[in-house]
């Protein structure tokens, strides 16, 4: 493989990865702040939804697009977070993100208008997304592990696995007691906990960084390559598929008769069967390649979504969680793996910043109009089945392995 800065690819990093430590503990750190801010809104909005409509009378595309917007936010903050990340370290962009989030989403769960709810909470998304997804902590891992960045990124992403198993049965067992405003208000204070501890912690920040402000130019150098293209063009439909599931996978399941309590279960047992997609990695990547183990990841999410659509049972709804739980859990390590190995590393805060712009930008396109889709349908399998074609095309459209 080869890079797009013509550094040599993460071979060095297979090899090495069984005899290179890694600052575990920061590691760590790195890996409660992915499952917290993930977690708190990424992940929980699916749950809070229909507690939302049912307290407030505001409409489910109205809310849909209001997640949307702040994937959208979060997607063109991603590429100045990434920057931010190149030029100042990651305790200013921890900061940053826990200032706003605190501040937008506080305000949300007191919010008496749909108008001023929207407001709030694209702010508040868009701020954690842009400053704490994994383009932020998987380029802040690979600095911190320059000698080991693939096991690097794989053991953050064990720990973001926990995400939404962790978030989902939480935010639902918070509704049902507190109500969906101290229910949101609850999650949000942890993950802003989670920022500060890493504020604290962790500090990427050198001498040696890059000082210009020529963000334009590193994006341009890295959109010149073909391959940066087509990968890119995979990841606007796999954001696409992701918002849709997202906020869909646990209304799907209710409107199909699940319970909300075994629907929740369900969806967060997806977040937990990641793990089957992140425990096996190193070995799924000596024997297939990145490249071909990114495509089989898409697969699996293409099968589990579509099962999703079917989910009206527990037999179902096991095998959504556990079929796209392996590819959402091998997609998300796999998908910094690429971007370095395509991008390099010089700017790899920015170059995961684009990545995570197309995204999340394209990707809030997903949520509206699945919210429209199942409104003029009166079915929320529809677009679900469709975000399931969405991963399956992506999986056809990545770059071959020759070719990265």
């Amino acid at each position: 493989m080869r890079s797009g800065h013509g550094v040599c690819p993460n071979l060095a990093d297979v090899h090495t990865a069984h005899g290179t430590k890694i600052p575990r503990i920061r590691i760590g750190v790195l890996g409660v702040i992915t499952i917290a801010v993930y977690g708190s809104w990424y992940y929980s909005f699916g749950v809070l939804l229909d507690p939302i409509i049912q307290d407030t009378g505001w409409s489910e595309p109205a809310l849909a697009s209001a997640f949307g917007i702040s994937t959208l936010i979060g997607g063109f903050g991603a590429m100045a977070g990434g920057w931010l990340l190149d030029r100042l370290g990651s305790r200013a962009v921890f900061t940053l993100a826990a200032i706003v989030g605190m501040g937008a989403f506080s305000l949300a769960t007191t919010a008496g208008s749909l108008g001023v709810f929207t407001l709030a909470v694209s702010v508040g998304g868009g701020a954690f997304s842009a400053l704490g997804f994994y383009h932020v902590t998987q380029t802040v891992a690979v600095r911190l592990s320059p000698g080991s960045s693939t096991r690097a990124i794989a053991i953050l992403t064990i720990w973001g696995a926990f995400a939404s198993a962790v978030y989902i049965p939480l935010t639902a067992l918070l509704v049902g007691r507190v109500g969906w405003r101290l229910a949101m208000l609850a999650v949000t204070m942890s993950a802003v906990l989670t920022l500060v501890v890493g504020a604290l912690a962790i500090e990427t920040r050198t001498g040696e960084m890059p000082r210009g402000l020529h963000i334009f130019s590193e994006i341009r150098t890295a959109l010149g390559q073909r391959t940066a293209r087509r990968f890119l063009l995979t990841q606007g439909a796999v954001g696409m598929a992701m918002g849709v599931v997202l906020v869909y996978q646990v209304p799907a399941m209710t409107a199909a008769g699940l319970p909300l309590a075994a629907a929740s279960f369900w969806a967060g047992f997806r977040g937990f069967s990641q793990l089957l997609g992140r425990l096996p990695l190193m070995l799924i990547i000596d024997r297939l390649g990145v490249v071909r183990s990114l495509r089989l990841a898409y697969v699996a999410m293409s099968l589990g979504t579509i099962a999703l659509a079917f989910a009206g049972n527990s037999v179902m709804a096991a095998i959504y969680a556990v079929v796209a739980g392996f590819g959402i859990g091998a997609a998300s390590p796999l998908v910094g793996m690429f971007s370095r190995d395509v991008f390099g590393r010089t700017s790899l805060g920015t170059a995961m910043g684009t990545v995570s712009l197309v995204f999340l930008v394209v990707g809030s396109l997903g949520p509206p109009l699945a919210g429209w889709l199942s409104v003029a349908t009166g079915s929320r399998d529809i677009p679900v089945a469709v975000a399931g074609w969405l991963c399956f095309m992506a999986a056809w459209a990545l770059p071959l392995p020759e070719e990265v």
